[in-house]
């Protein structure tokens, strides 16, 4: 996808160009047409066409009433950089609209920004609205006519996505199991492939919450789901069977995993022909027979029945297509869950919230920057303008936009001397059009570039301005190193003004993820406690599970300055990890549940009642969570230093449970037993001094079992364990 964005920003921007070339306009006409394209390109984000064309259409008219009170300010600086700070602080006020809000306040920023770059007069509107005209107009054209991409071919794109994803997630199971070790770099890769296959779930529901779809499209979360959930249940069962030492010292267990590996590599075939089982099967003469079935390590023979899950799981799902076995029932626009319309609103608040301060901010950084722009220099103060503003992009915290602005620095020196290279490759008399295709290839650098890698966007921005320089005749040594000088007094405007203007730490920027996350995470125990297992319910508990990633989604760009490997303080750097890391555990059992509850017969008394309880107890801890995390202190705890590891490997260290109850119904206590645990896990990590008498780390199996009657004596046996524990606290200090 990233390669078509970068696709068509090129061709909309070669296709401006190009006409205005033919309509024989000046260079400061073609300059303002790039710049136009490359914008629109950049501030449209949506990801369903229909909402694409809607942003593209406002965004006309504004762009062109923007370049216009530019123009005619001109003439009177003063009043033009007074008129640019209203316009900056409307632009941010507009963030709290959503990616449109924030891609129409792009519009009118980068249009003012281009009128105090080109010293446009209003006697060249004219020419200047051709030239905008002409700009939004070839890249509608790229985008709808050279390869549309419609609803269903987005979908059809995020669907080869994920089949992608999940191949690579088997490639490196079945290498993993096939070598019978867990070598670092193997468990890492397996982490980050799982992390891309979550990725590209979350992108479908994105798709699938901003426009109306019909049943068949809304049918297609759930089984997503369920396969992602088998992928990764699989994945978790060979980390642990890998490290074991006895799933590697027998004959039988080697034999066992190498069958293993090869009915892995068969699910891959599976994905891409969409055939069922028997594929496998008949490669490995496995028919579930006792004579048949395979001998080795407990641990190994558990991957079996995943593999099993996996494989039905695909093939319900169908190859990059509706669900399998399902219907064609008539199109209907499919109403938003409640799950969907809570999340929204605690989106829409927290923009409405975000965007006031955030206004006040980029305001007064910008205020800062056009006063020392102009200083350094009195024509190309916009510099530090434009760099005060996009530090504080989709950032909120004073450690985000200190971690943008580094980024952007960086980026900027490292594109001043790659910008150099290219200019004195090209030359004084270097051809035009030699000079076009490296500006073309710089601009399909930036936009193929991912976001979280924004040094290396800046990188090729700054090779798009020296390009851009050489075209218009403008282009020094001196011009380039003013470049980072302003950048740098840009950047450190912003960073001046995050703290000082109305800041938000990341302490409790995260806190208030964290709290977020933990609401979610309590709206699916209240579902779960309710006892209901009709049949809309596993719907919105996928619908619960997948709020649960965004919120998770949340917490960890809110606390990265935090767990970026260049955060100066190494304890907190741990603990943060820590944090992310259980309740990265905790998502996964609360996806788990999603998905097995769909297998969950209704009308169970015992398993209802029995989930009930299990439910109100963690609810009782998340509950408690909540109390904790916005009044933890704020100095670090004396405590030692957590032991920081994956996800993936702390799902891999959980007890295994018996293979003889493999129900749904054991399934769904199992995962709400874990997801107990790591709450319990995450109290203790977010107080480490405090106690909960009424919580314990128990097996799940025997958690479920314990009677009633029993509860105060297993809570004051706690007591006393922690009791015990304060004193050894106490002795040793």
């Amino acid at each position: 996808m990233r390669l078509a964005s970068a696709m068509r920003a090129v061709l909309g921007t070669a296709a401006t160009l190009a006409v205005l070339t033919a309509l024989r306009a000046p260079e400061t006409a073609l300059v303002v047409g790039g710049f136009t394209a490359m914008t629109t390109s950049l501030a449209v984000s949506d990801l369903h066409p229909r909402n694409q064309l809607i942003t593209l259409g406002l965004g006309v008219p504004l762009f062109l009433a923007s370049l216009a009170a530019g123009a005619a300010l001109t003439p009177y600086p003063t009043a033009a950089k007074l008129v640019f700070l209203v316009v900056i602080y409307l632009a941010v006020q507009a963030r709290r609209f959503g990616p449109r809000g924030l891609g129409l306040g792009i519009f009118g920023f980068m249009a003012f920004l281009l009128s105090q770059l080109t010293q446009a007069r209003a006697d060249r509107l004219p020419e200047f609205g051709v030239s905008v005209l002409v700009a939004f107009g070839a890249v509608t054209a790229v985008w709808y006519c050279v390869g549309p991409v419609t609803a269903s071919r987005a979908l059809r794109r995020l669907r080869h996505a994920f089949d992608v994803r999940l191949y690579d997630v088997l490639r490196d199971t079945a290498a993993m199991v096939a070598a019978g070790q867990d070598v670092d770099t193997r468990s890492r890769s397996l982490q980050d492939r799982l992390d891309r296959l979550h990725a590209s779930v979350l992108l479908i529901e994105d798709f699938l919450d901003e426009h109306a779809v019909d049943e068949d499209t809304e049918a297609l979360l759930p089984h997503l789901s369920r396969v992602e959930v088998a992928a990764q249940r699989l994945a978790v069962l060979a980390v642990r069977a890998v490290r074991s030492p006895a799933a590697r010292s027998d004959l039988a267990g080697r034999t066992a995993r190498q069958r293993l590996a090869r009915r892995i590599r068969a699910l891959r075939h599976q994905l891409t022909v969409g055939t069922t089982c028997a594929t496998e099967r008949c490669a490995e003469g496995y028919e579930g027979s006792p004579a048949n079935r395979p001998t080795g390590s407990a641990l190994v023979l558990d991957c079996f029945p995943a593999v099993d899950e996996l494989a039905e799981a695909l093939r319900v799902l169908g190859p990059r297509g509706r669900p399998a076995g399902l219907g064609t029932p008539p199109r209907r626009p499919a109403s938003p869950t409640f799950g969907v319309l809570l999340r929204r609103d605690r989106a829409t608040e927290s923009l409405k919230r975000g965007a006031t301060r955030q206004a006040f901010q980029v305001t007064a950084a910008s205020a800062l920057a056009i006063a020392g722009g102009h200083l350094l220099s009195p024509h190309l103060w916009y510099w530090a303008v434009a760099a005060a503003w996009v530090v504080f992009i989709k950032n909120e915290s004073t450690g985000e936009v200190l971690l943008q602005s580094l980024r952007r620095l960086a980026g900027t020196v490292l594109g001043v001397v790659f910008g150099y290279g290219l200019a004195a490759l090209v030359g004084g008399d270097g051809p035009v059009l030699l000079v076009l295709l490296l500006l073309l290839l710089c601009m399909f650098g930036m936009f193929y570039t991912p976001s979280h890698a924004y040094w290396a966007v800046t990188f090729f921005i700054t090779g798009t301005l020296s390009m851009l320089l050489a075209v218009m005749d403008t282009f020094s040594t001196q011009v380039l190193l003013l470049r980072v000088q302003e950048t740098a007094l840009g950047v450190s405007c912003g960073t001046l003004a995050a703290v000082l203007v109305l800041p938000t730490t990341v302490r409790h920027a995260s806190d208030e993820e964290l709290v977020g996350f933990l609401r979610v995470l309590d709206r699916v125990l209240r579902a779960v406690a309710s006892g209901s297992t009709d049949t809309e319910t596993p719907t919105s508990w996928v619908r619960a599970a997948h709020d649960l990633d965004q919120a998770l989604e949340s917490f960890r760009k809110a606390s990265l300055p935090l767990t970026h490997p260049f955060a100066p303080q190494r304890r907190r750097r741990h603990r943060a990890r820590h944090l992310l890391e259980l309740l990265e555990t905790g998502a996964y059992h609360a996806r788990s549940l999603a998905a097995t509850a769909e297998r969950l017969p209704a009308g169970v008394p015992e398993c209802t009642a029995r989930l009930t309880a299990a439910a109100d107890r963690a609810h009782e801890t998340v509950t408690h969570l909540i109390r904790v995390t916005g009044h933890r202190p704020e100095s670090a705890s004396p405590t030692a230093r957590p032991t920081v590891v994956r996800a993936l490997a702390l799902l891999s260290e959980e007890q295994r449970v018996s293979r003889n109850r493999r129900s749904p119904e054991h399934r769904l206590l199992l995962h709400i037993d874990r997801l107990d645990v790591a709450l319990t896990a995450l109290v203790r990590a977010l107080d480490p001094l405090a106690s909960d008498p009424d919580r314990t780390t128990v097996v799940p199996s025997e958690s479920v079992d314990i009677p009633s009657p029993h509860r105060p004596v297993q809570a004051a046996a706690v007591s006393c364990a922690v009791l015990a524990d304060r004193c050894e606290r106490a002795q040793a200090g």
